[in-house]
């Protein structure tokens, strides 16, 4: 597999997509990528994920929820160099960003009635209507495709690291850039859910390793939890100017 082909499937997150995913020898003697497994443990760690939500959001304190997500978000820094530790790292991801998530969903909960089953429903609408698009060919990545994705991703990464020391106004509900940060960030998940699919198909194509395949699971589930997330603003912005709250 060229080192050029590998730099059209770059990805924040993912090592495939900086072209340091070897040739399948440099993995060790495995099977080879099928993307219906990719898929597997993509539902795999959604479901971890769930699991630990109920916990964070039913008993876990806010200041270990709080340190779940930085965990997670270390995890996610750890694999952009470190793609090959996937195995490991995606579960830890997935506990730790769920237990994360459960504590913001209930914050969300006590201020927006029904907030949060619209928000899984359509998340798991956008995951299916972009895996539709990309599969019928009405969305084809480019390696310029790809790239973009790329930039949009690593601009959240640093936005999230520089709101660690400085308080953005993105993250304050009060002001309207906090509807517009949501809507950019849905735009770069969906960006990032093409890039994954088109990776888990040319992946197989390729006959990678299958080890391969937790790292396509890896970055489906960070795009997820973006799409997620963005989607909870999307409705909390429309639930505050006139929906009904609690």
């Amino acid at each position: 597999m060229s080192q050029t082909m590998d730099t059209a499937f770059r990805r924040i997150g993912s090592e495939a997509r900086q072209g340091t995913f070897g040739a399948p020898d440099t993995w060790g003697p495995s099977r080879t990528y099928k993307a219906s497994r990719a898929y597997d443990k993509l539902i795999g760690l959604t479901i971890l994920a769930l699991v630990a939500g109920i916990a964070g959001w039913a008993v876990v304190p806010s200041g270990i929820a709080f340190l779940a997500l930085i965990v997670a978000f270390v995890t996610v820094l750890v694999s952009w160099f470190r793609m090959r530790w996937a195995k490991v790292l995606a579960p830890i991801y997935a506990v730790c960003e769920g237990v994360g998530l459960g504590a913001i969903s209930g914050l969300y909960a006590s201020q927006y009635s029904g907030i949060i089953p619209l928000a899984i429903i359509f998340t798991a609408g956008v995951f299916l209507a972009t895996l539709g698009l990309y599969r019928t060919g009405l969305v084809r990545v480019t390696p310029r495709f790809a790239s973009m994705a790329m930039i949009g991703a690593g601009g959240l990464i640093a936005v999230g690291i520089l709101s660690l020391f400085i308080a953005l106004p993105i993250f304050n509900a009060a002001s309207p850039l906090w509807a517009i940060f949501g809507v950019l960030c849905l735009f770069i998940a969906v960006t990032n859910l093409f890039v994954d699919f088109d990776y888990v198909q040319r992946a197989e194509a390729m006959r990678m390793p299958a080890e391969a395949e937790w790292a396509s699971a890896f970055a489906m589930m960070t795009a997820l939890v973006l799409v997620y997330l963005s989607i909870l603003r999307i409705l909390a912005m429309f639930a505050g100017g006139g929906g009904r709250r609690r």
